[in-house]
């Protein structure tokens, strides 16, 4: 369930990134057109191909769009949207809410993936006259952000005003992301480029990606993927970063270095820090695999760059 909770965030944002206002959900269904929603070549946006439609009843439109959704795209520069590596298990309408519980493959999905494919299932599905709005299940338990909170129920509208404009503050970032080498001995760099919620403070994003772990080519994970983030502040250019005791437990074979700068360059990227301050589960006198005294303030370290 971790990486499906990363996200709620991403969807808002994503009629932007499509360069797309309002949700065509006001189309009456007999009209017989609809768009299906799909992500570009890159799966950094948002893109839409013309569908027409053969039922005209809620339930049959459902079944259809969810198999368009599936299929190939008319367009070669589009990927349909439900075409990855998880299923959709069912949809159930219930009043003006659809439920759509898919599989737990779903949560392997990067975030920018998740968010583009879940933004897709939103604004195609709410064409439907009668379907206001969509919840995302998976494997039948419900959708979570990267908080924790529940993501609940979702509208095309609740994200886009009249101009085509967030209401909610979406943004795109450029992530300078510090990952270990092959032997776990050297920091590899990478830049990703992420949606995220502008409520969402950029150290914990920063935190969030890395425990995430790397992409294909972005090198090896240098954190142990079940570390938590209890809390991060600043204060001076000092980022205070608290991590439950998993984080304590490293990756692999990575070095103890590797890992403690893996955080504190990609940290050190953000205007706002110099330097960084570790606490574990609140505590700051601790050794960190018994070689490094966590107690001190790290400053970036470049000399441990491949």
């Amino acid at each position: 369930m971790r990486r499906c909770r990363i996200c709620i965030l991403i969807l808002m944002m994503l009629c932007v990134l499509a360069g797309c206002s309002g949700s065509g959900k006001d189309k009456p269904i007999k009209e017989g057109s609809f768009r299906i929603y799909c992500l570009n070549r890159n799966e950094t946006a948002l893109e839409y191909e013309d569908y027409a439609v053969t039922g005209t009843d809620r339930e049959s439109l459902i079944q259809e769009l969810i198999t368009a959704m599936r299929s190939n795209m008319k367009d070669s520069d589009h990927k349909a949207a439900l075409k990855f590596d998880f299923n959709v298990m069912g949809c159930v309408l219930e009043g003006d809410q659809l439920v759509v519980n898919v599989s737990d493959e779903y949560s392997q999905m990067s975030p920018s993936r998740e968010i583009l494919v879940r933004a897709a299932l939103v604004r195609t599905l709410t064409q439907i006259n009668g379907v206001n709005t969509v919840s995302i299940t998976v494997d039948d338990l419900p959708l979570m952000d990267r908080s924790g909170s529940f993501v609940g129920a979702m509208t095309a509208e609740s994200f886009v005003d009249n101009e085509g404009a967030e209401i909610n503050a979406y943004d795109k970032a450029t992530l300078h992301l510090y990952f270990a080498n092959e032997n776990g001995d050297k920091l590899v760099d990478c830049t990703r480029s992420v949606m995220y919620n502008t409520n969402l403070p950029m150290e914990r994003l920063v935190l969030e990606e890395l425990i995430q772990g790397p992409e294909a080519g972005e090198g090896y994970p240098a954190l142990n993927p079940a570390t938590k983030v209890i809390s991060v502040t600043v204060t001076d250019g000092v980022c205070f970063v608290n991590l439950d005791s998993t984080f304590l437990e490293g990756a692999g074979n990575v070095s103890a270095q590797v890992s403690i700068y893996s955080i504190v360059n990609s940290l050190a990227e953000l205007s706002t820090v110099h330097k960084v301050q570790f606490l574990v589960n609140g505590e700051g006198n601790v050794m960190f695999r018994e070689v490094m005294d966590l107690e001190q303030e790290f400053s970036r370290n470049l000399d441990i760059m491949e």
